[in-house]
């Protein structure tokens, strides 16, 4: 169906009148390179008035919406929320699956989407829509820009500008805030000056309030002499030739949007205050850096910044987990390792090569703080052993223990250690198969209202018949044979695993974590994946009947453990 015949089709289907399909005036549409050949103007009655809208093809569609224009409405209104360049409806940022084979279906439901839109906006309250959208508003009237680290709270406050070489960078609470969402967790060489944090807005905004009058010194005015009488009192010591302002303007959901400004050629008196101040309004775009924003959006939870984990082993899988951790919001990290990184690490490890010579948790900790704001780390170049030994509390001031060490008896050795004392934090051990068979992550010493729920680490490890060699009940890999490598010879020995074995025992054994830190877990799981037997079998080796068993995570728990059962 061509894009004419789709539109005389629309036209035909009653949802405008007096209906006119024409080809496209030359700059129809609002991006040229998408210009189609064909619009369809009519009209339509919306609440009490009559309203003209375009429905305009791209040369994109059916693989893109149609845009669709506000063309006049009568009796006239002075402005609308949720138009575009400068009458073209907005549409969801969401909508991106569209059924190509049914052209027609698009253009009609669009249609249909944006009277419904237009209903709502001229039956409602614009200006609550504008206060909602305020952000945009504001954005397309900026020239310049700036991060944003500043609590939205609802009285006035004295924040802190920071610049560099005279460029304003950045408005937070305070400096140290500011600090940790860096890199470089530093404002090292950045001039300071002070600003201004001020509340604006009510939860149901006057019928004709837009941002843009904001942008007026009359427009600020008239909004801190709406603030309650506290809050002005607070207000009417500023001073000065020049000023930095963060709004808080309320938006109707409940949260504040944050709207940057510059006062300059301040004349007059108290330019928030004084009816006959003078002083220009620059609108600044606040890119928004704080904690409470950055996290939900990238799913992780505001929830686990107060949460504290040690993490011993920093190679393969404990450098994922890391990374992992920190991007769910986890707030601090204590790494455990007195391993270096070398160029052997590259393939399998989440910081590749980027740390040669460095021990593995300084390379770690500069990759957290460099990718990820405000969680804090903490570097230890040492065993597990000796860093329990030096701080016999250091176990007691995280809220859980990990760890990849990949070395059975120093985690037995762990295992004993948390077993040792009921004001110790759960642990969470993870380990890898070799050659992609799989990966196991087991949580051991979760509290409940008796005590810790039995089932640990040592449960795990028995003799073989006949009292040979300690092995690993949870094994998928039949024990006996020995599957490291070496290529240089003594010393270079290592377990064949990818990068993606590591990802996937590191993502199992995070998640677990996670529920752990959230109070979720329930009793001491042993959870497993198991990845494809064949590599494994060609090499002549042979799997354990676990392998093919169906998985039971408290299945492993003994009766006489020597650390878990009830002495």
């Amino acid at each position: 169906m061509s894009h004419e015949e789709v539109l005389q089709r629309l036209a035909r289907s009653g949802l405008l009148e007096d209906c006119q399909v024409a080809r496209s005036p030359s700059g129809a549409s609002a991006r040229p390179e998408l210009s189609g050949e064909w619009t369809l103007t009519g009209h339509t009655k919306l609440s009490a008035h009559v309203v003209t809208l375009s429905v305009h093809l791209p040369a994109k569609f059916p693989w893109c919406l149609p845009e669709i224009g506000l063309e006049d409405v009568q009796p006239p209104v002075v402005s609308l929320p949720h138009l575009i360049a400068p009458n073209q409806l907005c549409f969801p940022e969401d909508t991106n699956l569209l059924d190509s084979d049914d052209p027609y279906a698009i253009a009609r439901e669009s249609l249909v989407y944006a009277r419904e839109q237009l209903g709502r906006m001229l039956e409602g309250n614009p200006g609550a829509e504008f206060a909602q959208e305020a952000v945009v508003y504001w954005r397309s009237r900026a020239e310049a820009s700036a991060d944003c680290v500043v609590s939205a709270g609802e009285f006035p406050s004295r924040i802190v500008a920071l610049f560099q070489q005279g460029r304003l960078l950045a408005v937070a609470d305070s400096p140290d805030v500011y600090g940790r969402s860096r890199p470089e967790r530093s404002v090292h060489g950045l001039k300071q000056r002070e600003a201004i944090y001020v509340p604006l807005g009510s939860v149901e905004p006057e019928q004709d309030f837009h941002p843009m009058e904001l942008t007026t010194l009359a427009g600020l005015q008239k909004h801190v002499r709406a603030m309650p009488k506290e809050a002005r009192r607070w207000l009417s010591r500023v001073q000065g030739r020049e000023l930095l302002l963060v709004l808080g303007l309320r938006r109707p959901c409940g949260e504040r949007a944050l709207l940057g400004v510059r006062l300059v050629d301040v004349q007059g008196g108290n330019p928030l205050m004084d009816a006959g101040a003078q002083a220009r309004v620059e609108p600044i775009d606040l890119q928004r850096r704080d904690h409470a924003f950055l996290a939900p959006r990238g799913g992780a939870g505001t929830d686990l910044k107060n949460r504290k984990v040690l993490l011993a082993g920093c190679g393969a899988v404990g450098g994922y987990i890391a990374l992992s951790l920190a991007r769910a919001g986890v707030g601090e990290l204590s790494l455990v390792d007195s391993d270096f990184f070398t160029l052997e690490n590259t393939y399998r490890h989440a910081c590749g090569m980027a740390w040669r010579g460095l021990p593995k948790v300084d390379g770690l900790q500069r990759e957290l703080e460099r990718t990820i704001p405000y969680v804090s780390v903490k570097a230890y170049p040492a065993e597990i052993e000796a860093l329990m030994a030096q701080r016999p509390s250091v176990l007691r001031e995280h809220h859980l223990v990990i760890s990849a060490l990949g070395h059975p008896t120093t985690e037995l050795f762990l295992n004993r250690r948390i077993w040792s004392d009921a004001t110790h934090p759960p642990a969470l051990f993870t380990w890898l198969e070799p050659m992609g068979l799989g990966g196991h992550a087991l949580l051991t010493h979760l509290h409940a209202t008796r005590g810790a729920v039995r089932g640990c680490l040592k449960c795990l490890y028995a003799r073989t018949p006949g009292g040979g060699a300690i092995r690993n009940r949870a094994s998928f890999a039949m024990p006996g044979a020995s599957y490291t490598r070496d290529l240089l010879g003594c010393g270079s020995r290592y377990l064949p695993f990818s990068d993606l074995d590591a990802q996937r025992t590191a993502e199992l054994a995070t998640r677990l974590a996670l529920q752990a830190l959230r109070g979720e877990a329930v009793g001491a799981p042993l959870l497993s994946w198991k990845g494809e037997r064949k590599a494994f079998e060609q090499e002549g080796y042979t799997v354990t009947p676990l392998y093919t068993a169906e998985p039971d995570p408290s299945g492993y728990v003994r009766e006489d453990c020597p650390e878990c059962a009830p002495r």
